[in-house]
């Protein structure tokens, strides 16, 4: 089984290689993991990034993770996590539809900065999906952008099983990617999912980050109401040594 392991890993770091040479717009990420004395890959995943036109571009993206089933120990699935198409209007309005990434941790993700050790604190805790089927429309004026995302509901890892529909909605002010510029960020997300009952789970959030004399810090906390009520707080910081390295 180990030789199976350092074999997939040898592969793929091969094919990425060779996908970096020829072709433009293609780039994947690896997760290993050694546990119990043997080597694994937790996560893989490859996407192909093509701009069309200076107003249109797309995005695939495939997620392969080991499957959860004790019985099934060993084997991997193969999911499609973003068929993304992107559309900016002449005002300055992107437009997005396709399997496409939620807006309700994305600015928090990249504050964390630290995913190749663990997800950020909405994501572990599935407070939402990382990306859903549906339709998005974002506007950014100065320091202050907007989304509003229209899905399923169910996440890339699901098929659609009702009609219903989930409405997710970010407002952010200054910088949202912290990790490679300088500045602040304060924004606030909300999502509503209700079904034929009327029965509605929610998710509300406040979050905010620093970046700057290589800090990085980010807080926020989050409320989750369904069945029951349960509520999330994170706080965390990371500090660059070097250029390769970093205390988090």
């Amino acid at each position: 089984a180990l030789l199976n392991y350092w074999m997939m890993a040898i592969f793929i770091l091969i094919l990425s290689l060779f996908s970096f040479l020829v072709c433009d717009g293609i780039n994947g990420v690896t997760y290993f993991k050694h546990a119990d004395g043997t080597f694994s890959l937790s996560r893989v995943y490859f996407t192909y990034d093509k701009a069309m036109s200076d107003n249109l571009s797309f995005t695939f993206q495939t997620d392969v993770g080991r499957l959860v089933d004790p019985n099934e120990e060993g084997l991997y699935q193969a999911f499609l996590k973003k068929a993304q198409l992107d559309w900016v209007t002449d005002e300055n309005v992107k437009i997005s539809m396709g399997m496409i990434g939620m807006n309700m941790f994305n600015v928090q993700e990249k504050t964390w900065g630290n995913r190749f050790v663990a997800k950020s604190a909405m994501d572990i805790n599935e407070y939402s999906s990382s990306a859903d089927l549906g339709f998005a429309i974002s506007k950014r004026i100065g320091p202050i952008a907007a989304s509003l995302l229209i899905t399923n509901g169910e996440g890339y890892k699901n098929s659609q099983s009702d009609e219903n529909t989930k409405k997710s909605v970010q407002l952010l002010y200054g910088e949202n990617r912290l990790d490679k510029n300088d500045g602040y960020n304060v924004g606030i997300v909300h999502s509503n999912l209700c079904d034929n009952n009327h029965d509605c789970s929610t998710v509300s959030g406040l979050f905010g980050g620093w970046s700057g004399n290589k800090i990085i810090a980010g807080a926020e906390y989050n409320i989750k109401e369904s069945d029951t009520s349960s509520n999330l707080a994170s706080i965390y910081a990371t500090y660059l040594l070097s250029a390769n390295s970093s205390m988090f």
